[in-house]
């Protein structure tokens, strides 16, 4: 863990994860639907600017870089196939990407395991812990591989694309890190309607991360070192403890599922039962009403 708090901390990134500031989840969704298609275009007026309830907010790289502490960026983007990244990450079990494009993240090494716990919770939050979140694992590729990157830069790009798509469903970066630069030139945006979230601190690693779930991050390590034979017995108690109350919480969940389509199928089920009665009920009228003219007519016909 400490080795990789070192990775973070050379990557510009130790504030991003420690004494966070307020989170404003309004706030922040405001920003980015105010963002320009011309923030990035240096020949446009709206360059690098976002208006946000009548002020001006100055956002770009530098200013990113600046708060971070970041005082020499990279300034040359490094290159690197998605084939390169799947292969670091998860310690060359598979040298091809995968083709549905996810990856589990149950694969990841362990070093890579971590960072991407950490993303989760700080860079690019996300409540789906099954796959890494889109975009995520590239920037855990650079932060592992202490490839120097510039952070403002990229947190600049991914925000602004906001912008330019339409898909709701993108990723928000670094959302405490926006509204700490918000508020550092705005501090009035900050309404009595705006609630703050509380991160996610201290971070908690799950036992399972260090068991055989997840590779060695050195290639030709032996394994042993991670499975119970190692472990001791209290050791595999506490793993075996937290296995059981995942389960409890899985059980709990498929239980409201089956519960809730059971009350959808029931519901179902009593609207069709009530239909046919009605139609039974027409059925019984038409034909009393067919009786009855036909006793008419032979009345007649008398």
């Amino acid at each position: 863990m400490a080795n990789v708090m070192g990775m973070i901390k050379e990557a510009g990134l130790l504030k991003t994860i420690c004494n966070l500031g307020n989170c404003y989840e309004k706030l922040v969704k405001e920003f980015l639907v105010n963002i320009s298609e011309e923030c990035d275009n240096s020949l446009s007026q709206e360059y690098q600017k976002v208006y946000v309830k009548g002020e001006c907010v100055h956002f770009s790289p530098n200013i990113i870089n600046r708060i971070l502490g970041i005082n020499e960026p990279c300034v040359v983007e490094p290159k690197v196939t998605e084939n390169q990244v799947y292969k670091e990450i998860i310690a060359n079990q598979v040298k091809v990407w995968p083709k549905k494009g996810k990856i589990s993240s149950g694969k990841l090494s362990v070093k890579y395991a971590i960072l991407n716990r950490i993303g989760a919770i700080n860079w690019v939050p996300t409540t789906h812990s099954s796959n890494i979140a889109t975009g995520l694992e590239k920037f855990i590729y650079f932060v592992g591989t202490k490839t120097k990157m510039n952070i403002g830069q990229y947190v600049f790009e991914q925000t602004v694309k906001h912008a330019k798509i339409d898909d709701v469903k993108c990723p928000i970066v670094f959302p405490t890190l926006l509204c700490g630069i918000m508020l550092e030139q705005h501090h009035s945006l900050i309404t009595v309607v705006d609630i703050s979230e509380k991160r996610e601190s201290p971070l908690t690693l799950h036992p399972k991360l260090f068991s055989a779930n997840h590779v060695p991050d050195i290639v030709g390590t032996s394994r042993s070192a991670f499975d119970t034979g190692r472990m001791t017995r209290q050791e595999i108690v506490a793993s075996l403890k937290d296995t059981c109350v995942l389960l409890d919480e899985r059980k709990a969940q498929f239980e409201r599922m089956i519960h809730s389509l059971e009350g959808e199928n029931a519901g179902a089920e009593d609207e069709q039962a009530e239909s046919d009665k009605e139609e039974e009920a027409n059925n019984v009228d038409d034909e009393n009403e067919d009786g009855d003219e036909d006793s008419g007519s032979s009345s007649e016909a008398e």
